[in-house]
């Protein structure tokens, strides 16, 4: 049974890893840094999850420098505290499922002349999500064009694409 335990354990952290979910997307083949898109990978095992959100900087701030000026460290704080407090209207689970989401980063991480902004969280659940439904929505980012969102689930696996208005991924 700790075999078992462990092997699932391994399999998690595999899901959760860049390189599964760029193999999980071949389905769209984005450049890296696409103004007007992003990537959105949503993992689970069990009953706990991870929730990755990455986009060009000038698609979710506005601009892609380092934020020095006061208005443009305002705009990444009040678009950080944007995500904190309402990733869970953007991802939005069953809530028969009793799921917690908690901030483990966001960011806007500097890559030469360009950035991406990401935000990533932890998800804990007290019912498994497979069997349920989750919207995404991202309608409030206007400039936001092309979201392509990857799910993993236990044995479950979707990919997606959000335009203009929210989808509903049946987790099945």
């Amino acid at each position: 049974m700790n075999l078992k335990n462990n092997c699932r354990k391994i399999l998690f952290l595999l899901l959760i890893s860049p390189v599964t979910f760029a193999a999980a997307k071949e389905h769209r083949h984005h450049e890296a840094h696409v103004h007007g898109s992003a990537t959105l990978n949503i993992a689970f095992e069990k009953l706990q999850g991870k929730i990755e959100f990455k986009a060009a900087a000038d698609s979710i701030l506005g601009f892609e420098h380092e934020a020095k000026s006061e208005k443009d460290k305002k705009t990444l704080s009040d678009i950080s505290s944007l995500f904190e407090n309402n990733i869970n209207t953007m991802v939005q689970l069953d809530p028969a499922l009793g799921c917690k989401i908690s901030t483990e980063k966001i960011a806007n991480q500097l890559q030469g002349k360009h950035s991406d902004f990401i935000a990533n969280f932890n998800v804990l659940c007290k019912k498994e999500i497979i069997g349920s439904k989750m919207t995404i929505d991202f309608t409030r980012f206007k400039t936001l064009k092309d979201i392509d969102v990857t799910l993993l689930a236990d044995t479950v696996q979707k990919t997606a694409e959000v335009k203009s208005k929210p989808i509903t991924l049946d987790v099945k």
